[in-house]
């Protein structure tokens, strides 16, 4: 029998790194290697020294390695998310004569904590490689290796930007030649507008302003609805209010579409299009569903991938019930590593990426 696999996503982002600074995977290893006196232990061989407690949230590298199978250098892990004392919702179904099911709170076993999520990472140089879940997106890696790095590794202070890279055979040429970006979403209003909202709404319009700076628009701008409200706001002179008035303004059974167009537009003389690069920082948490983008007459289909990746299948791990065994959700770290060093391995031979 065929074992049970997965098709995922491997993700490439690029570590911003000051010139003359050491390599992400250099401060990773410097940061697990570190040696904590309060327990006389190194950081890697404690996992209470990698707990990141961001409220009732909790972090955790839980699984380091820093070698491959065929024996090359890297760091590879993983992020789990979890909070304490969380109780998992369950229906009761021990009496089959009721008409409705009773929905319960269990605890997780002693000693034990449910966990919300988890997600891969792979760090070479500053190649990073990251398979993400559904609440564990990159930018949850980046704030956890800032933190990190921050606790273990001497005179470290920062952030930690994992740029994303727009695929030059995706999108239908370099950098250089991409014309425009088009970032799109949509967002459904609450609820239909009363007869009396509506009248004020039209009595009073918004001010709509132009935004003049990518900062600017770039502050706002994160994901999905989010972005959606905060492009909204940007536009209404950072107004709540006003943007709170046109999502009201939303019939119920309708959704709200906003688009921003990044480029240039001239005829007269060639323009420096080096700026543009800054969105590949700048964009990076935006799904690539949100992006379209123009090169030279071409333009990528809204749900289609834009930046750089690479699909792979990877084995899920099976547990032993009895005599029977059964396919889990949980992805065996084991091939994950596998599958991001053939994703680095065919990026690097294809010319995609370069140390």
């Amino acid at each position: 029998m065929a074992l049970a696999r997965k098709p995922v996503t491997v993700h490439y982002r690029r570590y911003v790194r000051e010139s003359g600074s050491p390599t992400l995977e250099q401060m990773v290893h410097s940061a697990m290697n570190a040696h904590n006196a309060s327990v006389e232990a190194r950081v890697r061989d404690r996992y209470t020294l990698r707990i990141q407690e961001v409220e009732a949230d909790n972090f955790l590298a839980n699984i380091f390695v820093d070698s491959s199978a065929e024996g090359h250098d890297l760091a590879f892990g993983d992020v789990v998310h979890f909070t304490k004392g969380h109780m998992q919702a369950v229906l009761q179904m021990s009496d089959q004569t009721l008409s409705q099911l009773a929905v319960a709170q269990m605890a997780a076993p002693e000693r034990s904590e449910y966990v919300h999520s988890q997600m891969f990472w792979m760090v070479k140089g500053d190649h990073v490689f990251v398979i993400q879940s559904t609440s564990l997106q990159t930018e949850a890696l980046e704030k956890y290796l800032a933190w990190l790095l921050s606790k273990y590794v001497a005179n470290w202070i920062g952030n930690v930007t994992l740029a994303a890279k727009f695929d030059s055979a995706v999108v239908g040429g370099d950098l250089g030649d991409i014309k425009e970006i088009v970032i799109g979403g949509a967002l459904s209003g609450p609820q239909a507008p009363t007869d009396e909202a509506s009248s004020s709404n039209v009595a009073d319009p918004p001010q709509i302003r132009e935004v003049t700076t990518t900062d600017d628009l770039m502050s706002r701008v994160s994901s999905g609805q989010e972005m959606v409200r905060g492009v909204l706001e940007a536009l209404l002179n950072h107004d709540s209010a006003a943007a709170d008035r046109v999502l009201e303004s939303v019939p119920a059974d309708a959704e709200l579409h906003v688009q921003v167009h990044i480029g240039y537009k001239t005829r007269r003389r060639k323009v420096d299009r080096a700026p543009l690069r800054n969105l590949e920082v700048g964009l990076r948490h935006i799904p690539d569903s949100q992006l379209s983008v123009f090169s030279k007459g071409s333009k990528t289909s809204p749900d289609g991938s834009v930046r750089l990746h690479h699909n792979a299948s990877i084995r899920l791990i099976k547990s032993q019930n009895g005599d029977s065994e059964i396919v889990g959700s949980l992805l065996d770290p084991h091939d994950v590593l596998r599958a991001m060093c053939q994703a680095y391995a065919v990026m690097m031979a294809d010319g995609k990426i370069a140390d």
